[in-house]
């Protein structure tokens, strides 16, 4: 019996291996595709072992082949050598797990030259063992595993960061077909789903630009009047093309797509269904004589009718792709376009695929400050030196924002970056005013005798750009440290400050901020690597670290937080003493300095928690005098509060300044802060956050890139020509 497990490898080893692979590819081209909009952290792990597995398996399968051969009894399993090739062109769903496979390409050339080889050697080696009958299927089984190998590896090679650059070096006008889609004359938030993945397609090279840092440009060109275009675009339409062009930039980064959506893609796959076909068919019309192991001819059929069915799959989920959509209707293929558009509005297709999942990340400092640190699990975590593992994963959550939330999030997000772009443009672009009392405003697309493009924004536009933004979301401090002190703020206010009849009155922007602050937090504390900034990680481990004292002596963190009198009697006003009376229990001082300096986080947010509740309270009706108040004693702190709040003062002065005044101000500040965050993170970060269903940050950085073309004029396509 010790035996038992041996002798059955040593039996059928490549049997188990074979299936194996085959197992691990269907596995992959079901759902490789849900990371397009975030799956969970259970399917992400075992996709990452999928596709690790799958390349590895089909390796060592060949190589224990090429060693062992086949015995006489198992002579059809030469056959399945060029299976294990095909498994190494991976599935149309996925190319790449993470961006840096991508750079890999020149190790999977390498790899194709030494698998296809050592197939070529099995098949020579055990040639005379291969029935006559089968040569021509093992022949046209290699041929398909090579070219789809090659055109994986094709894949990968155009999704590194150099090649997508490299498209779009020369100036691309929009596809043309726009004029033919059948609402024509229909504004941009009332077009379906289907014709604005179509207009994404188009707008790929924003999107690209700001990805690999080499922005492009917004042009238009004189032509023949097409009037009828009118693409105007609210923030509702923009996020919709956002979050499609996002989708997009996955299949790029992360899929075959590049390679499949050309006229060689196309003929690979229609090529590949039918070589598996006559393979199937002449594997059917085999010699019988030949005596074949049951098992091993029911394995063969399991490998061509598999395989058959995967090129299927691929090809009608090619043919009824959007990708194929435009492919067609820019070869003025229009009647076959608008088909394929028509059955994809049918089913809906891009409404269920192609949006972003609306999950955020949340992370509320104050409550993980107040956990219970002799807790069992805590403290055999802190033992096995998982203690940081354990806190990312148990004290933080995923919120999937509802609808009004993220409506009213986006349309102060479009409000922000117009206001960036178009200061004093109230007049040149259409209002509209909807519920809470915020504006949307609405870019034009040019339509009447021009035709929008793009090509590479020269240095000096960009610069200005760039120099636009920095001076509008100049908030003088480190970003970390806004909005660590931002998040003291809105928790000890909320805390303290709202009654159940605001909370039902206000309950989307009560919501909204709350879902902003525990996103940033999130953000700051496990994903320091998407918030810029200096001694990111220093800050916030000595402000949880002032947070934790505190809790040590009240149980009620935000209750002593509250309790904090600012008016303390100290030479410098600006100096933070809320730890004074617990400073003989610090650190030492290295460690006393930055939790002491780490204290200007909490006090100052809790400064303005209290100035706040004093501004809404009725008894005090001269809201100007208070806020003078507070600026002739705590310079500082007021001066970086006019920075977070730069409406505070204009607001106060109508006398009226109640609950929901603050929250619209409060909420203007977390988007203030996300656009900034957005805007200067790395944008290897936004491209690496594309295989998770995307960030937040991602969207508003996107959005802003769009902004940033539909609020400025275009430049002359044939000025820049003749430069």
């Amino acid at each position: 019996m010790a035996g038992g497990p041996i002798q059955l490898w040593n039996e059928w080893a490549i049997q188990i291996l074979i299936l194996f692979s085959f197992v691990l590819q269907i596995f992959l081209f079901v759902f490789a595709r849900t990371r397009r909009r975030g799956s969970s952290a259970v399917l992400r792990i075992l996709l990452w072992l999928a596709y690790l597995m799958a390349d590895s398996t089909a390796v060592y399968t060949l190589g224990h082949l090429s060693i062992t051969g086949s015995p006489s009894e198992h002579r059809i399993v030469v056959f399945w050598a060029p299976f294990l090739l095909v498994h190494l062109g991976s599935q149309d769903t996925i190319t790449a797990y993470a961006l840096e496979d991508n750079q890999l390409w020149p190790r999977h050339l390498l790899t194709l030259g030494v698998q296809a080889s050592g197939v070529s050697y099995v098949l020579y080696k055990h040639i005379a063992g291969i029935p006559s009958s089968l040569r021509f299927s093992t022949v046209l089984m290699f041929i398909v595993g090579v070219i789809k190998y090659m055109e994986r590896i094709w894949a990968l090679k155009c999704a590194t960061l150099d090649s997508i650059r490299g498209s779009i070096r020369k100036p691309q006008d929009l596809p043309y077909y726009y004029r033919v889609l059948p609402s024509q004359r229909v504004r941009a938030q009332e077009r379906d789903d289907e014709e604005l993945v179509l207009f994404a397609q188009g707008m790929l090279p924003l999107c690209k630009g700001g990805i690999v840092n080499f922005p492009v440009a917004l042009t238009s060109a004189p032509i023949f009047d097409w009037s009828n275009l009118n693409w105007n675009w609210n923030s509702k339409a923009t996020f919709k093309v956002v979050e499609m062009e996002l989708s997009l930039m996955y299949d790029i980064l992360y899929t075959k797509a590049a390679a499949v959506h050309t006229w060689y893609g196309y003929c690979v796959r229609v090529f590949s269904m039918l070589a598996t076909a006559a393979a199937f068919v002449r594997f059917q019309l085999r010699d019988n004589g030949n005596c074949y192991s049951g098992t091993d001819v029911t394995i063969t059929y399991i490998l061509l009718v598999g395989a058959f069915l995967l090129d299927i799959a691929s090809v009608f989920s090619a043919l009824g792709s959007t990708w194929t959509c435009n492919f067609l209707l820019n070869l003025k293929w229009s009647k076959l376009g608008l088909a394929i558009l028509y059955l994809r509005r049918h089913v809906k297709a891009a409404a269920s695929n192609r949006g972003w999942s609306g999950s955020i990340g949340q992370f509320n400092l104050l409550r993980f400050s107040s956990r219970d640190k002799t807790k069992l699990t805590n403290i055999v975590a802190k033992m096995m030196g998982l203690e940081d593992l354990w806190n990312k994963w148990f004290y933080s959550e995923t919120l999937v924002i509802s609808e009004d939330v993220k409506e009213l999030v986006f349309k102060h997000v479009w409000q922000v970056v117009k206001k960036i772009h178009l200061p004093n443009a109230e007049n040149e672009i259409e209002s509209t005013t909807y519920e809470n009392g915020v504006e949307e405003p609405v870019a034009m697309m040019p339509s009447s005798g021009e035709w929008p493009g793009f090509h590479p924004e020269l240095y000096d536009d960009t610069a200005r750009r760039r120099k636009k933004l920095d001076d509008a979301l100049n908030f003088s401090a480190e970003l970390q440290e806004m909005i660590l002190t931002w998040h003291v703020f809105t928790d000890v206010f909320l805390s303290c400050n709202i009654t159940p009849e605001d909370a039902s009155s206000s309950s989307a922007y009560l919501n909204a901020i709350k879902a902003l602050s525990n996103y940033m937090a999130f953000l700051v504390a496990l994903h320091p690597d998407t918030i810029p900034g200096f001694e990111l990680r220093s800050l916030y481990e000595a402000t949880e670290m002032a947070l934790c004292l505190i809790r040590s002596h009240k149980p009620d963190l935000v209750g002593a937080l509250y309790a904090y009198n600012p008016d303390h009697h100290d030479k410098d006003p600006e100096k933070p003493l809320l730890f004074s009376r617990w400073r003989h229990q610090l650190p030492p001082k290295p460690v006393m300095q930055v939790l002491v300096e780490s204290s200007i986080v909490i006090s100052h947010g809790v400064l303005y928690s209290k100035l706040m509740v004093q501004l809404t309270d009725a008894g005090y009706p001269d809201k100007p005098a208070v806020v003078s108040g507070y600026e002739n004693r705590y310079r500082v702190a007021m001066d970086k509060l006019k920075r977070l709040m730069p409406d505070l003062e204009s607001s106060c002065q109508g006398g009226e300044f109640d609950i929901p005044k603050v929250l619209v101000l409060i909420l203007d500040t977390w988007v203030r802060l996300l656009v900034l965050a957005s805007v200067r993170c790395k944008r290897e970060a936004h491209a690496k956050q594309i295989s998770r269903g995307s960030e937040l940050t991602t969207v508003v950085w996107l959005m802003e890139e769009h902004a940033s073309a539909f609020f400025n004029q275009p430049a002359d396509l044939r000025g820049y020509m003749e430069e």
